[in-house]
């Protein structure tokens, strides 16, 4: 997919493939990603659905689209950065929320409204994810993320987290009264950590805390022959991956072929962005 944000063009590609340990307990990918542009903008982001939420999986798909959703219809407006997210942190929670109560059942079936007990469990099951995103507006690129992940800006690689006890902050705790912050603020809020001038960004890659495992495995065989993986670089450098639109999920599942179940254990998904060389 081609966009083209300030003076500068992009190409954008993403995949995920299922970990094997999730394969091995019957479970689903907890990815998902997403992303939108248009005249006054880009964003992109992937999600990871909380590990011990028995349908998160539905948290993270539903998720990302919010959260592409809202960043769209605001790119093209006059808040800063910090506001605009900040902005689309709270529309993304109202729509959980409101999901969250239409989705809680009690037990035994009652006309009354959703007891508190009932709508926590909901979001504790469906809707803990996190998130690893960019926006590019105005000619500014800024990556930010809210939880554990990767980012990978002209090949400079940023591993975010892992946090204490693998509990990353979610955005959804803001709805779950008492849960603890991490040491974050009264509600897990979005993290910036790079803006730079979306001229200045030749490539970028955003990823599941799954694909911190890719740098480690880069010079190990491909299960069935003996062409090693590649490092992360194939993926902004290679143009099959931009001309096919399931490159990249393809290049993931080679890594998880086989009778032993593969190299990566948890669910990995990338979206890669690439400034598009000029022809001619």
């Amino acid at each position: 997919m081609d966009t083209k944000q300030g003076s500068a063009s992009f190409e954008i590609a993403g995949g995920s493939v299922t970990g094997h340990a999730h394969v091995a307990a019957g479970r689903n990918n907890q990815d998902a990603f997403c992303w939108a542009s248009g005249a006054d903008g880009l964003v992109a982001v992937v999600c990871d659905g909380c590990g011990s939420g028995p349908r998160s999986e539905a948290g993270a798909l539903i998720g990302a689209r919010l959260l592409v959703r809202a960043a769209a219809r605001l790119i093209g407006s006059n808040l800063e950065v910090a506001d605009l997210l900040e902005q689309v942190r709270q529309d993304v929670l109202a729509t959980l929320r409101l999901l969250a109560r239409e989705m809680s059942v009690d037990a035994p079936l009652s006309s009354s409204p959703t007891s508190a007990a009932s709508f926590s469990r909901t979001v504790a099951d469906q809707f803990l994810f996190t998130i690893v995103g960019v926006l590019i507006t105005a000619g500014v690129a800024t990556t930010f993320s809210l939880g554990d992940g990767l980012v990978v800006i002209n090949g400079d690689r940023t591993q975010l987290g892992p946090f204490p006890n693998n509990e990353p902050p979610y955005l959804s705790y803001a709805l779950l009264p008492g849960t603890p912050d991490h040491g974050a603020s009264e509600h897990p809020s979005f993290q910036v950590h790079r803006s730079m001038a979306a001229s200045e960004v030749k490539s970028l890659i955003l990823g599941t805390d799954g694909a911190v495992e890719l740098e480690a495995i880069a010079a190990r065989p491909i299960q069935g022959g003996d062409e090693a993986f590649g490092p992360l670089s194939q993926f902004w450098i290679d143009d099959r991956f931009f001309k096919n639109p399931d490159m990249v999920r393809r290049r993931l599942t080679v890594l998880n072929r086989g009778p032993r179940g593969g190299v990566l254990s948890d669910d990995t998904t990338l979206v890669v962005v690439r400034q598009k060389v000029a022809e001619g």
